[in-house]
């Protein structure tokens, strides 16, 4: 899901991925982490900021055999046609009713227009299948910004196929992402999760993220009756998950967006 985004509300992002309001105080002129990151080319970003052990992996599949995968990195300027389309297609048949059950709604030509934001990076995962060919399987959507004045590494959309979830491919593709944003040297990592999806967020409460300061309060009714937010912001500090301490197991994973199927 995307955070207060730039179709949602989100502090305006400008194409090299931060605020167009100023922070307060600065009066340096130099480019930001953001701005210098964002301007990298794709090659350049691979070599600096991709783990490439992370990148190539096999696991057990539901019926024992042994598949191989591969995670590719992409621009929203370079990714191919077709897998934009697959992108969005899964995430329009996996979160789509839920946005719809929000007051931000399913907008299809705003979403796209928000995939295709020029600092807009994707985590691309693919099957090797028994011709060599690569299948589409799934894809993590994030962006090195600004949220409240600190530079972070945001995920966007995390969606994996029915038929390859419950692997740990969803912690697979968020473990990529997360090496990118320590390695550029952000000071964390956020996302959006939707009220109504509560196996993404124990999902990501396992993988260390907790709600962040600005996360919507309840709101409470004239009546007394307390109105949960329909989303909630979660964060995880880099330097918090220093101490080599190592999260769940790999075996109970995420779903559509950051869900956990159950």
């Amino acid at each position: 899901m995307a955070p207060q985004s730039l179709s949602s509300g989100h502090a305006s992002i400008s194409i090299d991925g931060t605020s167009k309001v100023p922070r307060q105080g600065s009066a340096d002129s130099s480019p930001s982490l953001i701005v210098q990151t964002n301007s990298l080319s794709l090659e350049e970003l691979k070599s600096r900021f991709l783990d490439p052990s992370l990148l190539t992996f096999a696991t057990n599949t539901c019926n024992g055999t042994l598949q191989s995968y591969n995670i590719e990195l992409f621009k929203s300027s370079t990714l191919p046609s077709d897998v934009f389309d697959n992108c969005f297609d899964l995430l329009e048949a996996n979160m789509s009713a839920a946005y719809k059950a929000t007051s931000r709604g399913w907008n299809p030509r705003k979403k796209k227009e928000e995939m295709k934001h020029p600092a807009m990076r994707y985590l691309v995962l693919t099957v090797v299948e028994s011709d060599d060919k690569s299948g589409f399987v799934g894809f993590l959507e994030f962006m090195i910004t600004e949220e409240e004045g600190s530079e972070v590494i945001y995920t966007y959309e995390l969606d994996i196929l029915p038929d390859h979830q419950k692997l740990g491919l969803g912690k697979k593709l968020l473990d990529v992402a997360e090496e990118f944003g320590r390695r550029v040297g952000v000071e964390k990592a956020m996302l959006t999760v939707f009220d109504s999806n509560k196996g993404a967020r124990r999902f990501y409460e396992r993988e260390g993220y907790d709600l962040d300061e600005i996360s919507p309060e309840p709101k409470v009714l004239r009546n007394g009756t307390i109105k949960p937010s329909t989303y909630h912001i979660l964060s995880k500090a880099f330097w918090a998950d220093e101490d080599g301490e190592d999260d769940d197991d790999e075996t109970d994973d995420e779903g559509g967006d950051e869900d956990e199927d159950e």
